[in-house]
């Protein structure tokens, strides 16, 4: 790796504080052959969040926002003041594992037209985290496990057309989409790609960036030896039933933007309003 070789990590907060001293602790260990900026865009936080990342990270660059402005477009913020070669978006619930983002950039770049690529995500128990996906398409997301069909009929149904989140793949895979809790991109690329579509409060922003580089002929990547430990859920205040909602506006969003068909326009707000309402009822699931 070449010494002048420089990552921003982008982290972005609200209410972060139970998780992002850790975090943050983790990041110097992640990229020691890096020249590393952290960049921490805060929502509009009430709690001493900001102030755990100035005692752990004292030349961090803080951007406050006075309101909570959405995931998509506090990582555009971030990026506008990043330096780094590279950009690395990192949820702060995450702590990284030695050298992974060396790992992570030297994958990338003895690679063609990489696009979105990112870690292996483990669950505290050491479990494997799913962090990849297929494109959303309609039977997808119909007869997905998140679904309330899926999960009435998720035994009698044909995985290759009802699968969304994809399972754990042993080396180095181009795959459709990868989540943005721990992925990086070329900060030139992210820019030529007109960054993030801010019109996603949060979710499926990175689905929407990764269907555009595909667009464009590039790879997002699965890199299994980089790895981190996501305390999923636990990054931002906000519980389930805020999470389920801002998912499903994002879906329907999406579903606007790529397939603007009448289902998309008719049928689907009528069934994400009912698996809203049926998800909210249901015990929490790991995806």
């Amino acid at each position: 790796m070449s010494p002048t070789d420089s990552v921003s990590v982008i982290l972005v907060t609200f209410n972060s504080q139970g998780t992002i001293e850790r975090c943050v602790r983790s990041i110097p260990r992640s990229g020691p052959e890096l020249a590393v900026q952290v960049i921490v865009v805060d929502n509009g936080s009430t709690d001493g969040t900001l102030e755990s990342v100035r005692q752990s990270i004292p030349d961090a660059v803080i951007l406050q926002n006075e309101t909570n402005l959405g995931f998509a477009a506090a990582c555009n913020q971030g990026a506008e003041s990043a330096t780094g070669e590279w950009l690395f978006f990192l949820n702060p619930d995450v702590v990284l594992d030695t050298d992974s983002l060396n790992t992570l950039i030297t994958t990338m770049k003895r690679m063609q037209r990489v696009g979105l690529a990112s870690m292996r995500l483990r669950f505290p128990d050491g479990s494997f985290q799913a962090n990849c996906r297929n494109f959303p398409t309609v039977t997808n997301l119909l007869f997905s496990r998140g679904s309330v069909m899926g999960r009435l009929l998720w035994s009698r149904l044909d995985p290759k057309a009802t699968t969304y989140t994809l399972a754990d793949f042993p080396d180095v895979t181009a795959v459709p989409a990868v989540s943005a809790t721990a992925a990086a991109i070329n900060r030139e690329l992210f820019r030529s790609m007109h960054r993030f579509d801010s019109r996603y409060f949060m979710y499926m922003e990175d689905t929407d960036l990764c269907y555009r580089l595909h667009l464009h002929k590039h790879q997002n990547l699965f890199v299994p030896r980089a790895g981190a430990i996501h305390e999923w859920g636990k990054g931002a205040e906000g519980g389930k039933i805020t999470r389920a909602w801002h998912h499903h506006q994002s879906v329907l969003k999406y579903f606007l933007k790529f397939q603007p068909t009448g289902f998309a326009l008719i049928v689907l707000p009528a069934i994400l309003i009912v698996n809203f309402l049926v998800v909210c009822l249901l015990p929490q699931r790991r995806k």
